[in-house]
C-alpha cells in the first residue's frame, strides 16, 4: 500500500474536524438523535471516500496526455457524482428523514478543504 499523501491526510483531518464540529452543533440545536448521527456519519465517510477518489484521479491524470486526462477527469467526476447520489439514495431508502444529514456530512469535504491550510500548519508544528 502506498504512503498517504500529506495534503490528502491534512484534508481528511480537516473533514473529521469539521465533521465533529458540525455534528456537535447539530446535537446542541436538535438534541441527540441516533438516526441523524448515523446518516451524518455516512455522509462524512462519503466525503472521505470522495477526497481519496479525487486525489487518485488527479494523480493518475497528471501522467496522461492532456486530451486523455481531460476525458479521464470528466469520467471520474461522474463517478464521484454517482457516489454522492448513491449514498443519498441508500440513506433515503433506509430512512427518508435524514437525507439532509447525509448532505451535511458530504459538505464536510468543502469545510475540510477550507481547513486544510490550518491543519497543515498545526500538523507541521508537531
Amino acid at each position: 500500500m502506498k504512503k498517504i499523501n500529506q495534503t490528502l491526510f491534512e484534508l481528511i483531518i480537516g473533514i473529521l474536524i469539521s465533521g465533529f464540529l458540525v455534528w456537535l452543533l447539530s446535537m446542541l440545536v436538535t438534541g441527540p438523535d441516533a438516526s441523524f448521527a448515523a446518516s451524518y456519519a455516512a455522509g462524512v465517510a462519503t466525503a472521505i471516500l470522495l477526497s481519496i477518489h479525487m486525489y487518485r484521479s488527479i494523480d493518475r491524470a497528471l501522467d496522461m496526455e492532456p486530451g486523455d486526462a481531460e476525458k479521464y477527469m470528466r469520467k471520474t467526476y461522474l463517478v464521484r457524482t454517482l457516489i454522492i447520489f448513491a449514498a443519498a439514495g441508500i440513506v433515503c431508502w433506509i430512512d427518508q428523514e435524514d437525507i439532509i444529514a447525509v448532505f451535511l456530512g458530504i459538505l464536510c469535504l468543502k469545510f475540510g478543504a477550507f481547513l486544510q491550510p490550518l491543519t497543515s500548519r498545526l500538523l507541521k508544528k508537531k
